[in-house]
């Protein structure tokens, strides 16, 4: 016997998604309808706006009137569903109307172009990009119109490197990272980024600034300097500069900021001394220069260290020479609170910015070139910046 089926009344939401192929069918079924939504609502929308403007609903006569309609044009507007063929925008006669929902002369939505702003981020081609369009929207897009976009995306990263520093920044923590980049041959060339992160005296903190450099030289640390100094960073605030190893550096600061103290990293300097002794020895050296960096005042921090060179001097005499010279710099922290340390003695913090930074760059591998670095780098700062300005360091608003 044939087994009858359900009425369309009786069924329930899991009989109708059983029925259904599957979720793109059932999307693409939609999709004509969903668009036609799309429009009316659209249409609506502009004619309720331009009525506001006007003072007066269709047909309606009152002396408040301050202009007339004029009919209606047609434009194509490509939507996440598709295309919009011929969307009817009113017109006006005294002067033109320009909806607010549609930038002048624009053919695709807002979160389109958002999508397509984030693929060149992401480092992909004007052809990956413009494949990515067609399948936003159903509709090709012109390699010129993704350069186009492509041009409004260079023009934001060109106003992030100009704007002005509003940050009253009083610690730096700066830092490089290598990236590899095509050049116009075609070839990757290893190229460092180099950056400035910003703390301000109650916790506030920004990413300042970035650019690409080909080396870690003196110069190269001076022109990231300069470009936040020529924007509104005062260098007589800058009290403490927080850096790794890199020779470079001393010197820039030095030059750029003058009254700050230059703090190496404690992170670095541990890592590559225990890296150079025997593994078995490499808890009891790191017990030893934990009590030194640790320590509650500069004068306890200089006895500890003379504690660990006694014990570490016969075994490892080069190492130990090396840490010494740089002791001044590796102190430079005791200058300030107790409670800021923590957070001032290493890069730690622009290295957990570097670290996603890693993550999202190792599916790409070598980007296309320059430019399309400076975009994926651009996303990523204001990224971290959005995220930092919501999250001051809780250590810097405490009381002494």
């Amino acid at each position: 016997m044939a087994t009858v089926p359900a009425r369309l009344t009786d069924r329930t939401d899991a009989d109708r998604w059983r029925d259904a192929r599957d979720e793109d069918a059932l999307w693409g079924d939609l999709r004509p309808e969903l668009l036609e939504a799309v429009k009316a609502v659209l249409e609506a929308t502009m004619e309720d706006e331009l009525g506001a403007l006007l003072r007066a609903a269709p047909y309606e006569r009152t002396h408040l009137r301050l202009d007339v309609r004029n009919g209606v044009y047609r434009r194509r507007l490509v939507t996440e569903l598709g295309a919009i063929t011929d969307l009817a925008v009113p017109r006006r006669r005294l002067e033109p109307y320009r909806p607010s929902l549609l930038r002048r002369a624009a053919r695709r939505t807002g979160s389109v172009d958002a999508a397509l702003r984030r693929a060149f981020m992401r480092g992909m081609s004007t052809r990956e990009t413009a494949a990515l369009a067609e399948q936003l929207t159903g509709v090709p897009l012109s390699a010129a119109s993704v350069s186009r976009l492509a041009a409004q995306l260079d023009a934001q990263v060109a106003a992030f490197h100009r704007r002005p520093v509003e940050l009253p920044a009083r610690y730096l923590l700066v830092d490089g990272l290598w990236v590899s980049v095509r050049g116009g041959h075609g070839r990757a060339a290893r190229r460092a980024v180099l950056a400035a992160y910003g703390v301000a005296a109650d916790g506030r903190r920004e990413l300042l600034d970035y650019r690409q450099a080909a080396s870690e030289s003196a110069a190269e640390w001076s022109r990231l300097f300069s470009s936040p100094v020529a924007r509104g960073l005062d260098p007589d605030a800058v009290e403490l500069v927080a850096a790794d190893g890199a020779g470079g550096i001393a010197a820039a600061v030095a030059e750029a900021l003058p009254g700050a103290r230059l703090q190496r990293c404690w992170t670095h300097r541990v890592r590559n001394l225990l890296e150079a002794i025997p593994l078995a020895e490499r808890r009891e050296c790191a017990r030893g220069l934990r009590a030194v960096y640790r320590a509650r005042s500069r004068r306890a921090a200089v006895a500890a260290y003379w504690r660990w060179a006694r014990a570490w001097r016969g075994r490892h005499p080069v190492l130990v020479r090396r840490l010494e010279a740089d002791l001044d710099d590796l102190l430079a922290v005791f200058a300030l609170p107790e409670r800021l340390r923590a957070s001032l003695r290493t890069t730690n913090l622009i290295e957990r910015a570097f670290r996603e930074l890693r993550r999202r760059l190792r599916p790409i591998g070598a980007l296309s070139d320059r430019r399309s670095a400076d975009r994926i780098l651009y996303g990523q700062v204001l990224r971290l910046n959005g995220l930092l300005a919501a999250r001051p360091l809780a250590a810097f608003t405490q009381e002494s």
